[in-house]
């Protein structure tokens, strides 16, 4: 297949998401969202498909459709959508026969939501006008209806907030958490429990902490404040205990980490299996004493059962991703327990859904909503690489090349994946590279120290030592790439999105081995990033806060910004391309390094997105994105002698 065919080709992929089984256990409820191509425009279903593969359309349209559950005692079904007013997600219920009812209408717009044990009500998360979606999710700003005036960059009144909201009513009662900002939350038989924050802002998440309070939100029962970032709240059955994963994480949603479990009534904290050589992202209780588990291993995924001892009663490692993106890996489980349903993709494999009826079950495939996809007749041949990195660190990455490569080495794209809390996995296009590939590059995906899927200490690896081991690490996975004849070491490109734009503007800095480099979303100057944007990641990754003047200093001089002064001739062709609302790594840094590159007489070109964050998301800016870099690369690296 050539580029553009792959580009169509891909066009047609539908995300399946969110997914949960019924109470009954007989059916799945999950969303679907795709492209209609004929009409331009994007399609978001939910729907609900049985355990022996037939499905039905429960919701459909325009709009933005998400987080379909079914009630615990009737046939209505709750969602999230921007049905009511365009950008502001409300709480919704598809009634038995297929009526749509919007419930009671909040100030925020919502999050996330929980049924409550009788079906009754819900309870909902929200975050006010003016906060941010997160850099999984586009970081963008959160806005709605029409402006009414100025932006306050620092608004005191601005939370995320919880609504108690009856099922069968048109009223909400606020769950007043005394001020504090939550970011997820669980419900007890007799009260709540919260990760929450004084800061309602990306930088209040990273030094969040956890709660146990009353049904009204009102009587503080227990306080604890983790080492790292903690995420997936599961009460145990018995109400006594909640389970979580603590670890770094760099991005909300990305904590990928050691299961823990807190007692709520004695604050005893215990970590489960924290030696693993893999990260947790998923658990799920099977009874109080055991819990489910999922995660990444090496640039698989891994899943099985956890005794609150410690002890793994079972697991499974397979070369594939079960995961319904590429943040975390996870696995459904029913109400009795016992069967499990993933979303699974891999080499060749696009994502569908599967299901077993027990853990020693084969998956059986339930869906073939991306058949389409499975006409790739010139799928690329993806080798697994091994090297040893800087300190001669073990590590491994993927390596796609053409079908018809014959062996000859070939010009070759660097793909440095974002994060650093990710890696690069078998998944079906990993990277999104697969266009790079039809145009004729060899691709190489470096997993650095700093990632996820080899351990806690492993993925603390790179705290305070930013674009320094880790960049050593990629430069000897590029060498190896040379050595096996993958790669023309005179024909090398560098490209990367956020943490992997980052990395790749400290390439163009710091080395003249790239002929050409492609940043998006992209960090050159760590201090006015860590002062422009919402999150507290340059604290973390620079080993201390940036009030402190050892960190500052490192920070600075860990930026390409600092480094490009020094290059005495920096030889690599730019291009930056970023979204104008990034609220992630804000717009200034591409500005701040396209400027740097001009004043030293580099060929760079500076393309900005409009309406988009921290990803793209239009169909029409993301086709655009891809002839761009693809052009990018072709004219430096063909042109140039082998």
């Amino acid at each position: 297949m050539n580029f553009s065919t792959v580009l169509q080709k891909l066009d047609t992929l539908h995300t399946i998401s969110d997914l949960s089984f019924t109470p009954d256990g007989q059916s799945l409820i999950s969303t679907l969202n795709f492209v209609d191509v004929e009409k331009n425009s994007s399609v978001s279903e939910i729907i609900r498909i049985d355990l022996q593969g037939k499905s039905s359309l429960l919701v459909s349209g325009k709009h933005r459709h998400l987080a379909a559950t079914q009630s615990p005692i009737s046939t209505q079904i709750a969602f999230l959508s921007d049905r009511v007013l365009d950008g502001k997600l409300s709480l919704m219920l598809r009634e038995e026969s297929g009526a749509l009812r919007a419930l009671a209408e909040t100030p925020c717009t919502l999050e996330s939501y929980h049924w409550s044990a009788d079906g009754q009500y819900l309870v909902a998360l929200g975050a006010d006008h003016g906060l941010n979606s997160g850099a999984v999710n586009s970081a963008m700003r959160y806005h709605w209806g029409t402006e009414d005036g100025p932006e306050s960059a620092s608004n005191p009144v601005a939370k995320r907030r919880l609504f108690r909201i009856p099922a069968n009513g048109d009223a909400y009662q606020e769950i007043s958490l005394n001020g504090l900002s939550v970011w997820e939350f669980a419900l007890l038989p007799e009260g709540i429990v919260a990760v929450v924050s004084e800061d309602a802002s990306e930088r209040g998440w990273h030094h969040a902490f956890l709660i146990y309070l009353d049904r009204d939100g009102q009587q503080e029962r227990l306080r604890y404040q983790p080492e790292w970032q903690i995420q997936g709240l599961k009460p145990s059955p018995d109400g006594e205990s909640v389970a979580f994963l603590e670890g770094w994480s760099s991005d909300r949603g990305l904590v990928a980490g050691v299961a823990t479990t807190l007692n709520l009534r004695t604050g005893e904290r215990r970590q489960l299996a924290g030696e693993l050589s893999s990260n947790m992202t998923y658990l799920h209780w099977r009874d109080t004493h055991s819990l489910w588990f999922a995660g990444w291993q090496g640039m698989g995924s891994v899943y099985g059962l956890l005794h609150v001892d410690g002890q793994i009663l079972c697991s499974r490692f397979e070369a594939l991703c079960l995961s319904e993106n590429q943040f975390r890996a996870q696995v459904c489980v029913s109400p009795c327990g016992s069967q499990l349903a993933a979303v699974r993709e891999g080499r060749g494999v696009p994502p569908e859904l599967v299901y077993k009826r027990s853990f020693d079950d084969e998956w059986v495939r339930l869906s073939y909503f991306n058949r389409a996809l499975e006409d790739f007749p010139d799928y690329p041949l993806v080798h697994k690489i091994e090297w040893q990195g800087a300190e001669g660190l073990p590590l491994e990455g993927l390596v796609l090349l053409p079908c018809e490569s014959d062996g000859q080495a070939l010009p070759m794209i660097v793909d440095i994946h974002g994060g650093p809390s990710l890696a690069s996995k078998f998944s079906f296009n990993p990277n999104s590279v697969l266009p790079y590939v039809a145009a004729g590059y060899a691709v190489f995906l470096p997993n650095y120290r700093g990632n996820v899927g080899w351990g806690a200490a492993f993925a603390r690896m790179n705290l305070g030592d930013p674009a320094g081991r880790e960049f050593e690490d990629i430069m000897c996975g590029v060498d190896a790439c040379i050595a096996a004849g993958f790669a023309d070491g005179g024909r090398l490109g560098v490209t990367g999105a956020s943490y992997g734009g980052y990395l790749t503007n400290w390439a163009v800095a710091t080395t003249s081995r790239f002929k050409a480099a492609v940043a998006i979303a992209s960090i050159s100057n760590q201090i006015s990033c860590h002062y422009t944007c919402e999150h507290d990641f340059h604290r973390f990754i620079n080993g201390g806060s940036l009030n402190e003047d050892e960190n500052f200093d490192l920070a600075w001089h860990r930026s390409p910004l600092a480094q490009i002064k020094k290059n005495e001739h920096p030889c690599t062709a730019t291009l930056l391309l970023h979204g104008r609302e990034d609220r992630c790594t804000p717009l200034g840094q591409a500005r701040e390094f396209h400027q740097a590159l001009r004043e030293r007489g580099l060929d760079t070109e500076l393309v900005i997105y409009p309406g988009e964050g921290h990803q793209l998301r239009k169909r029409a800016h993301k086709i655009d994105a891809w002839y761009r870099k693809r052009a990018w690369f072709d004219r430096y690296l063909l042109a140039v002698a082998g």
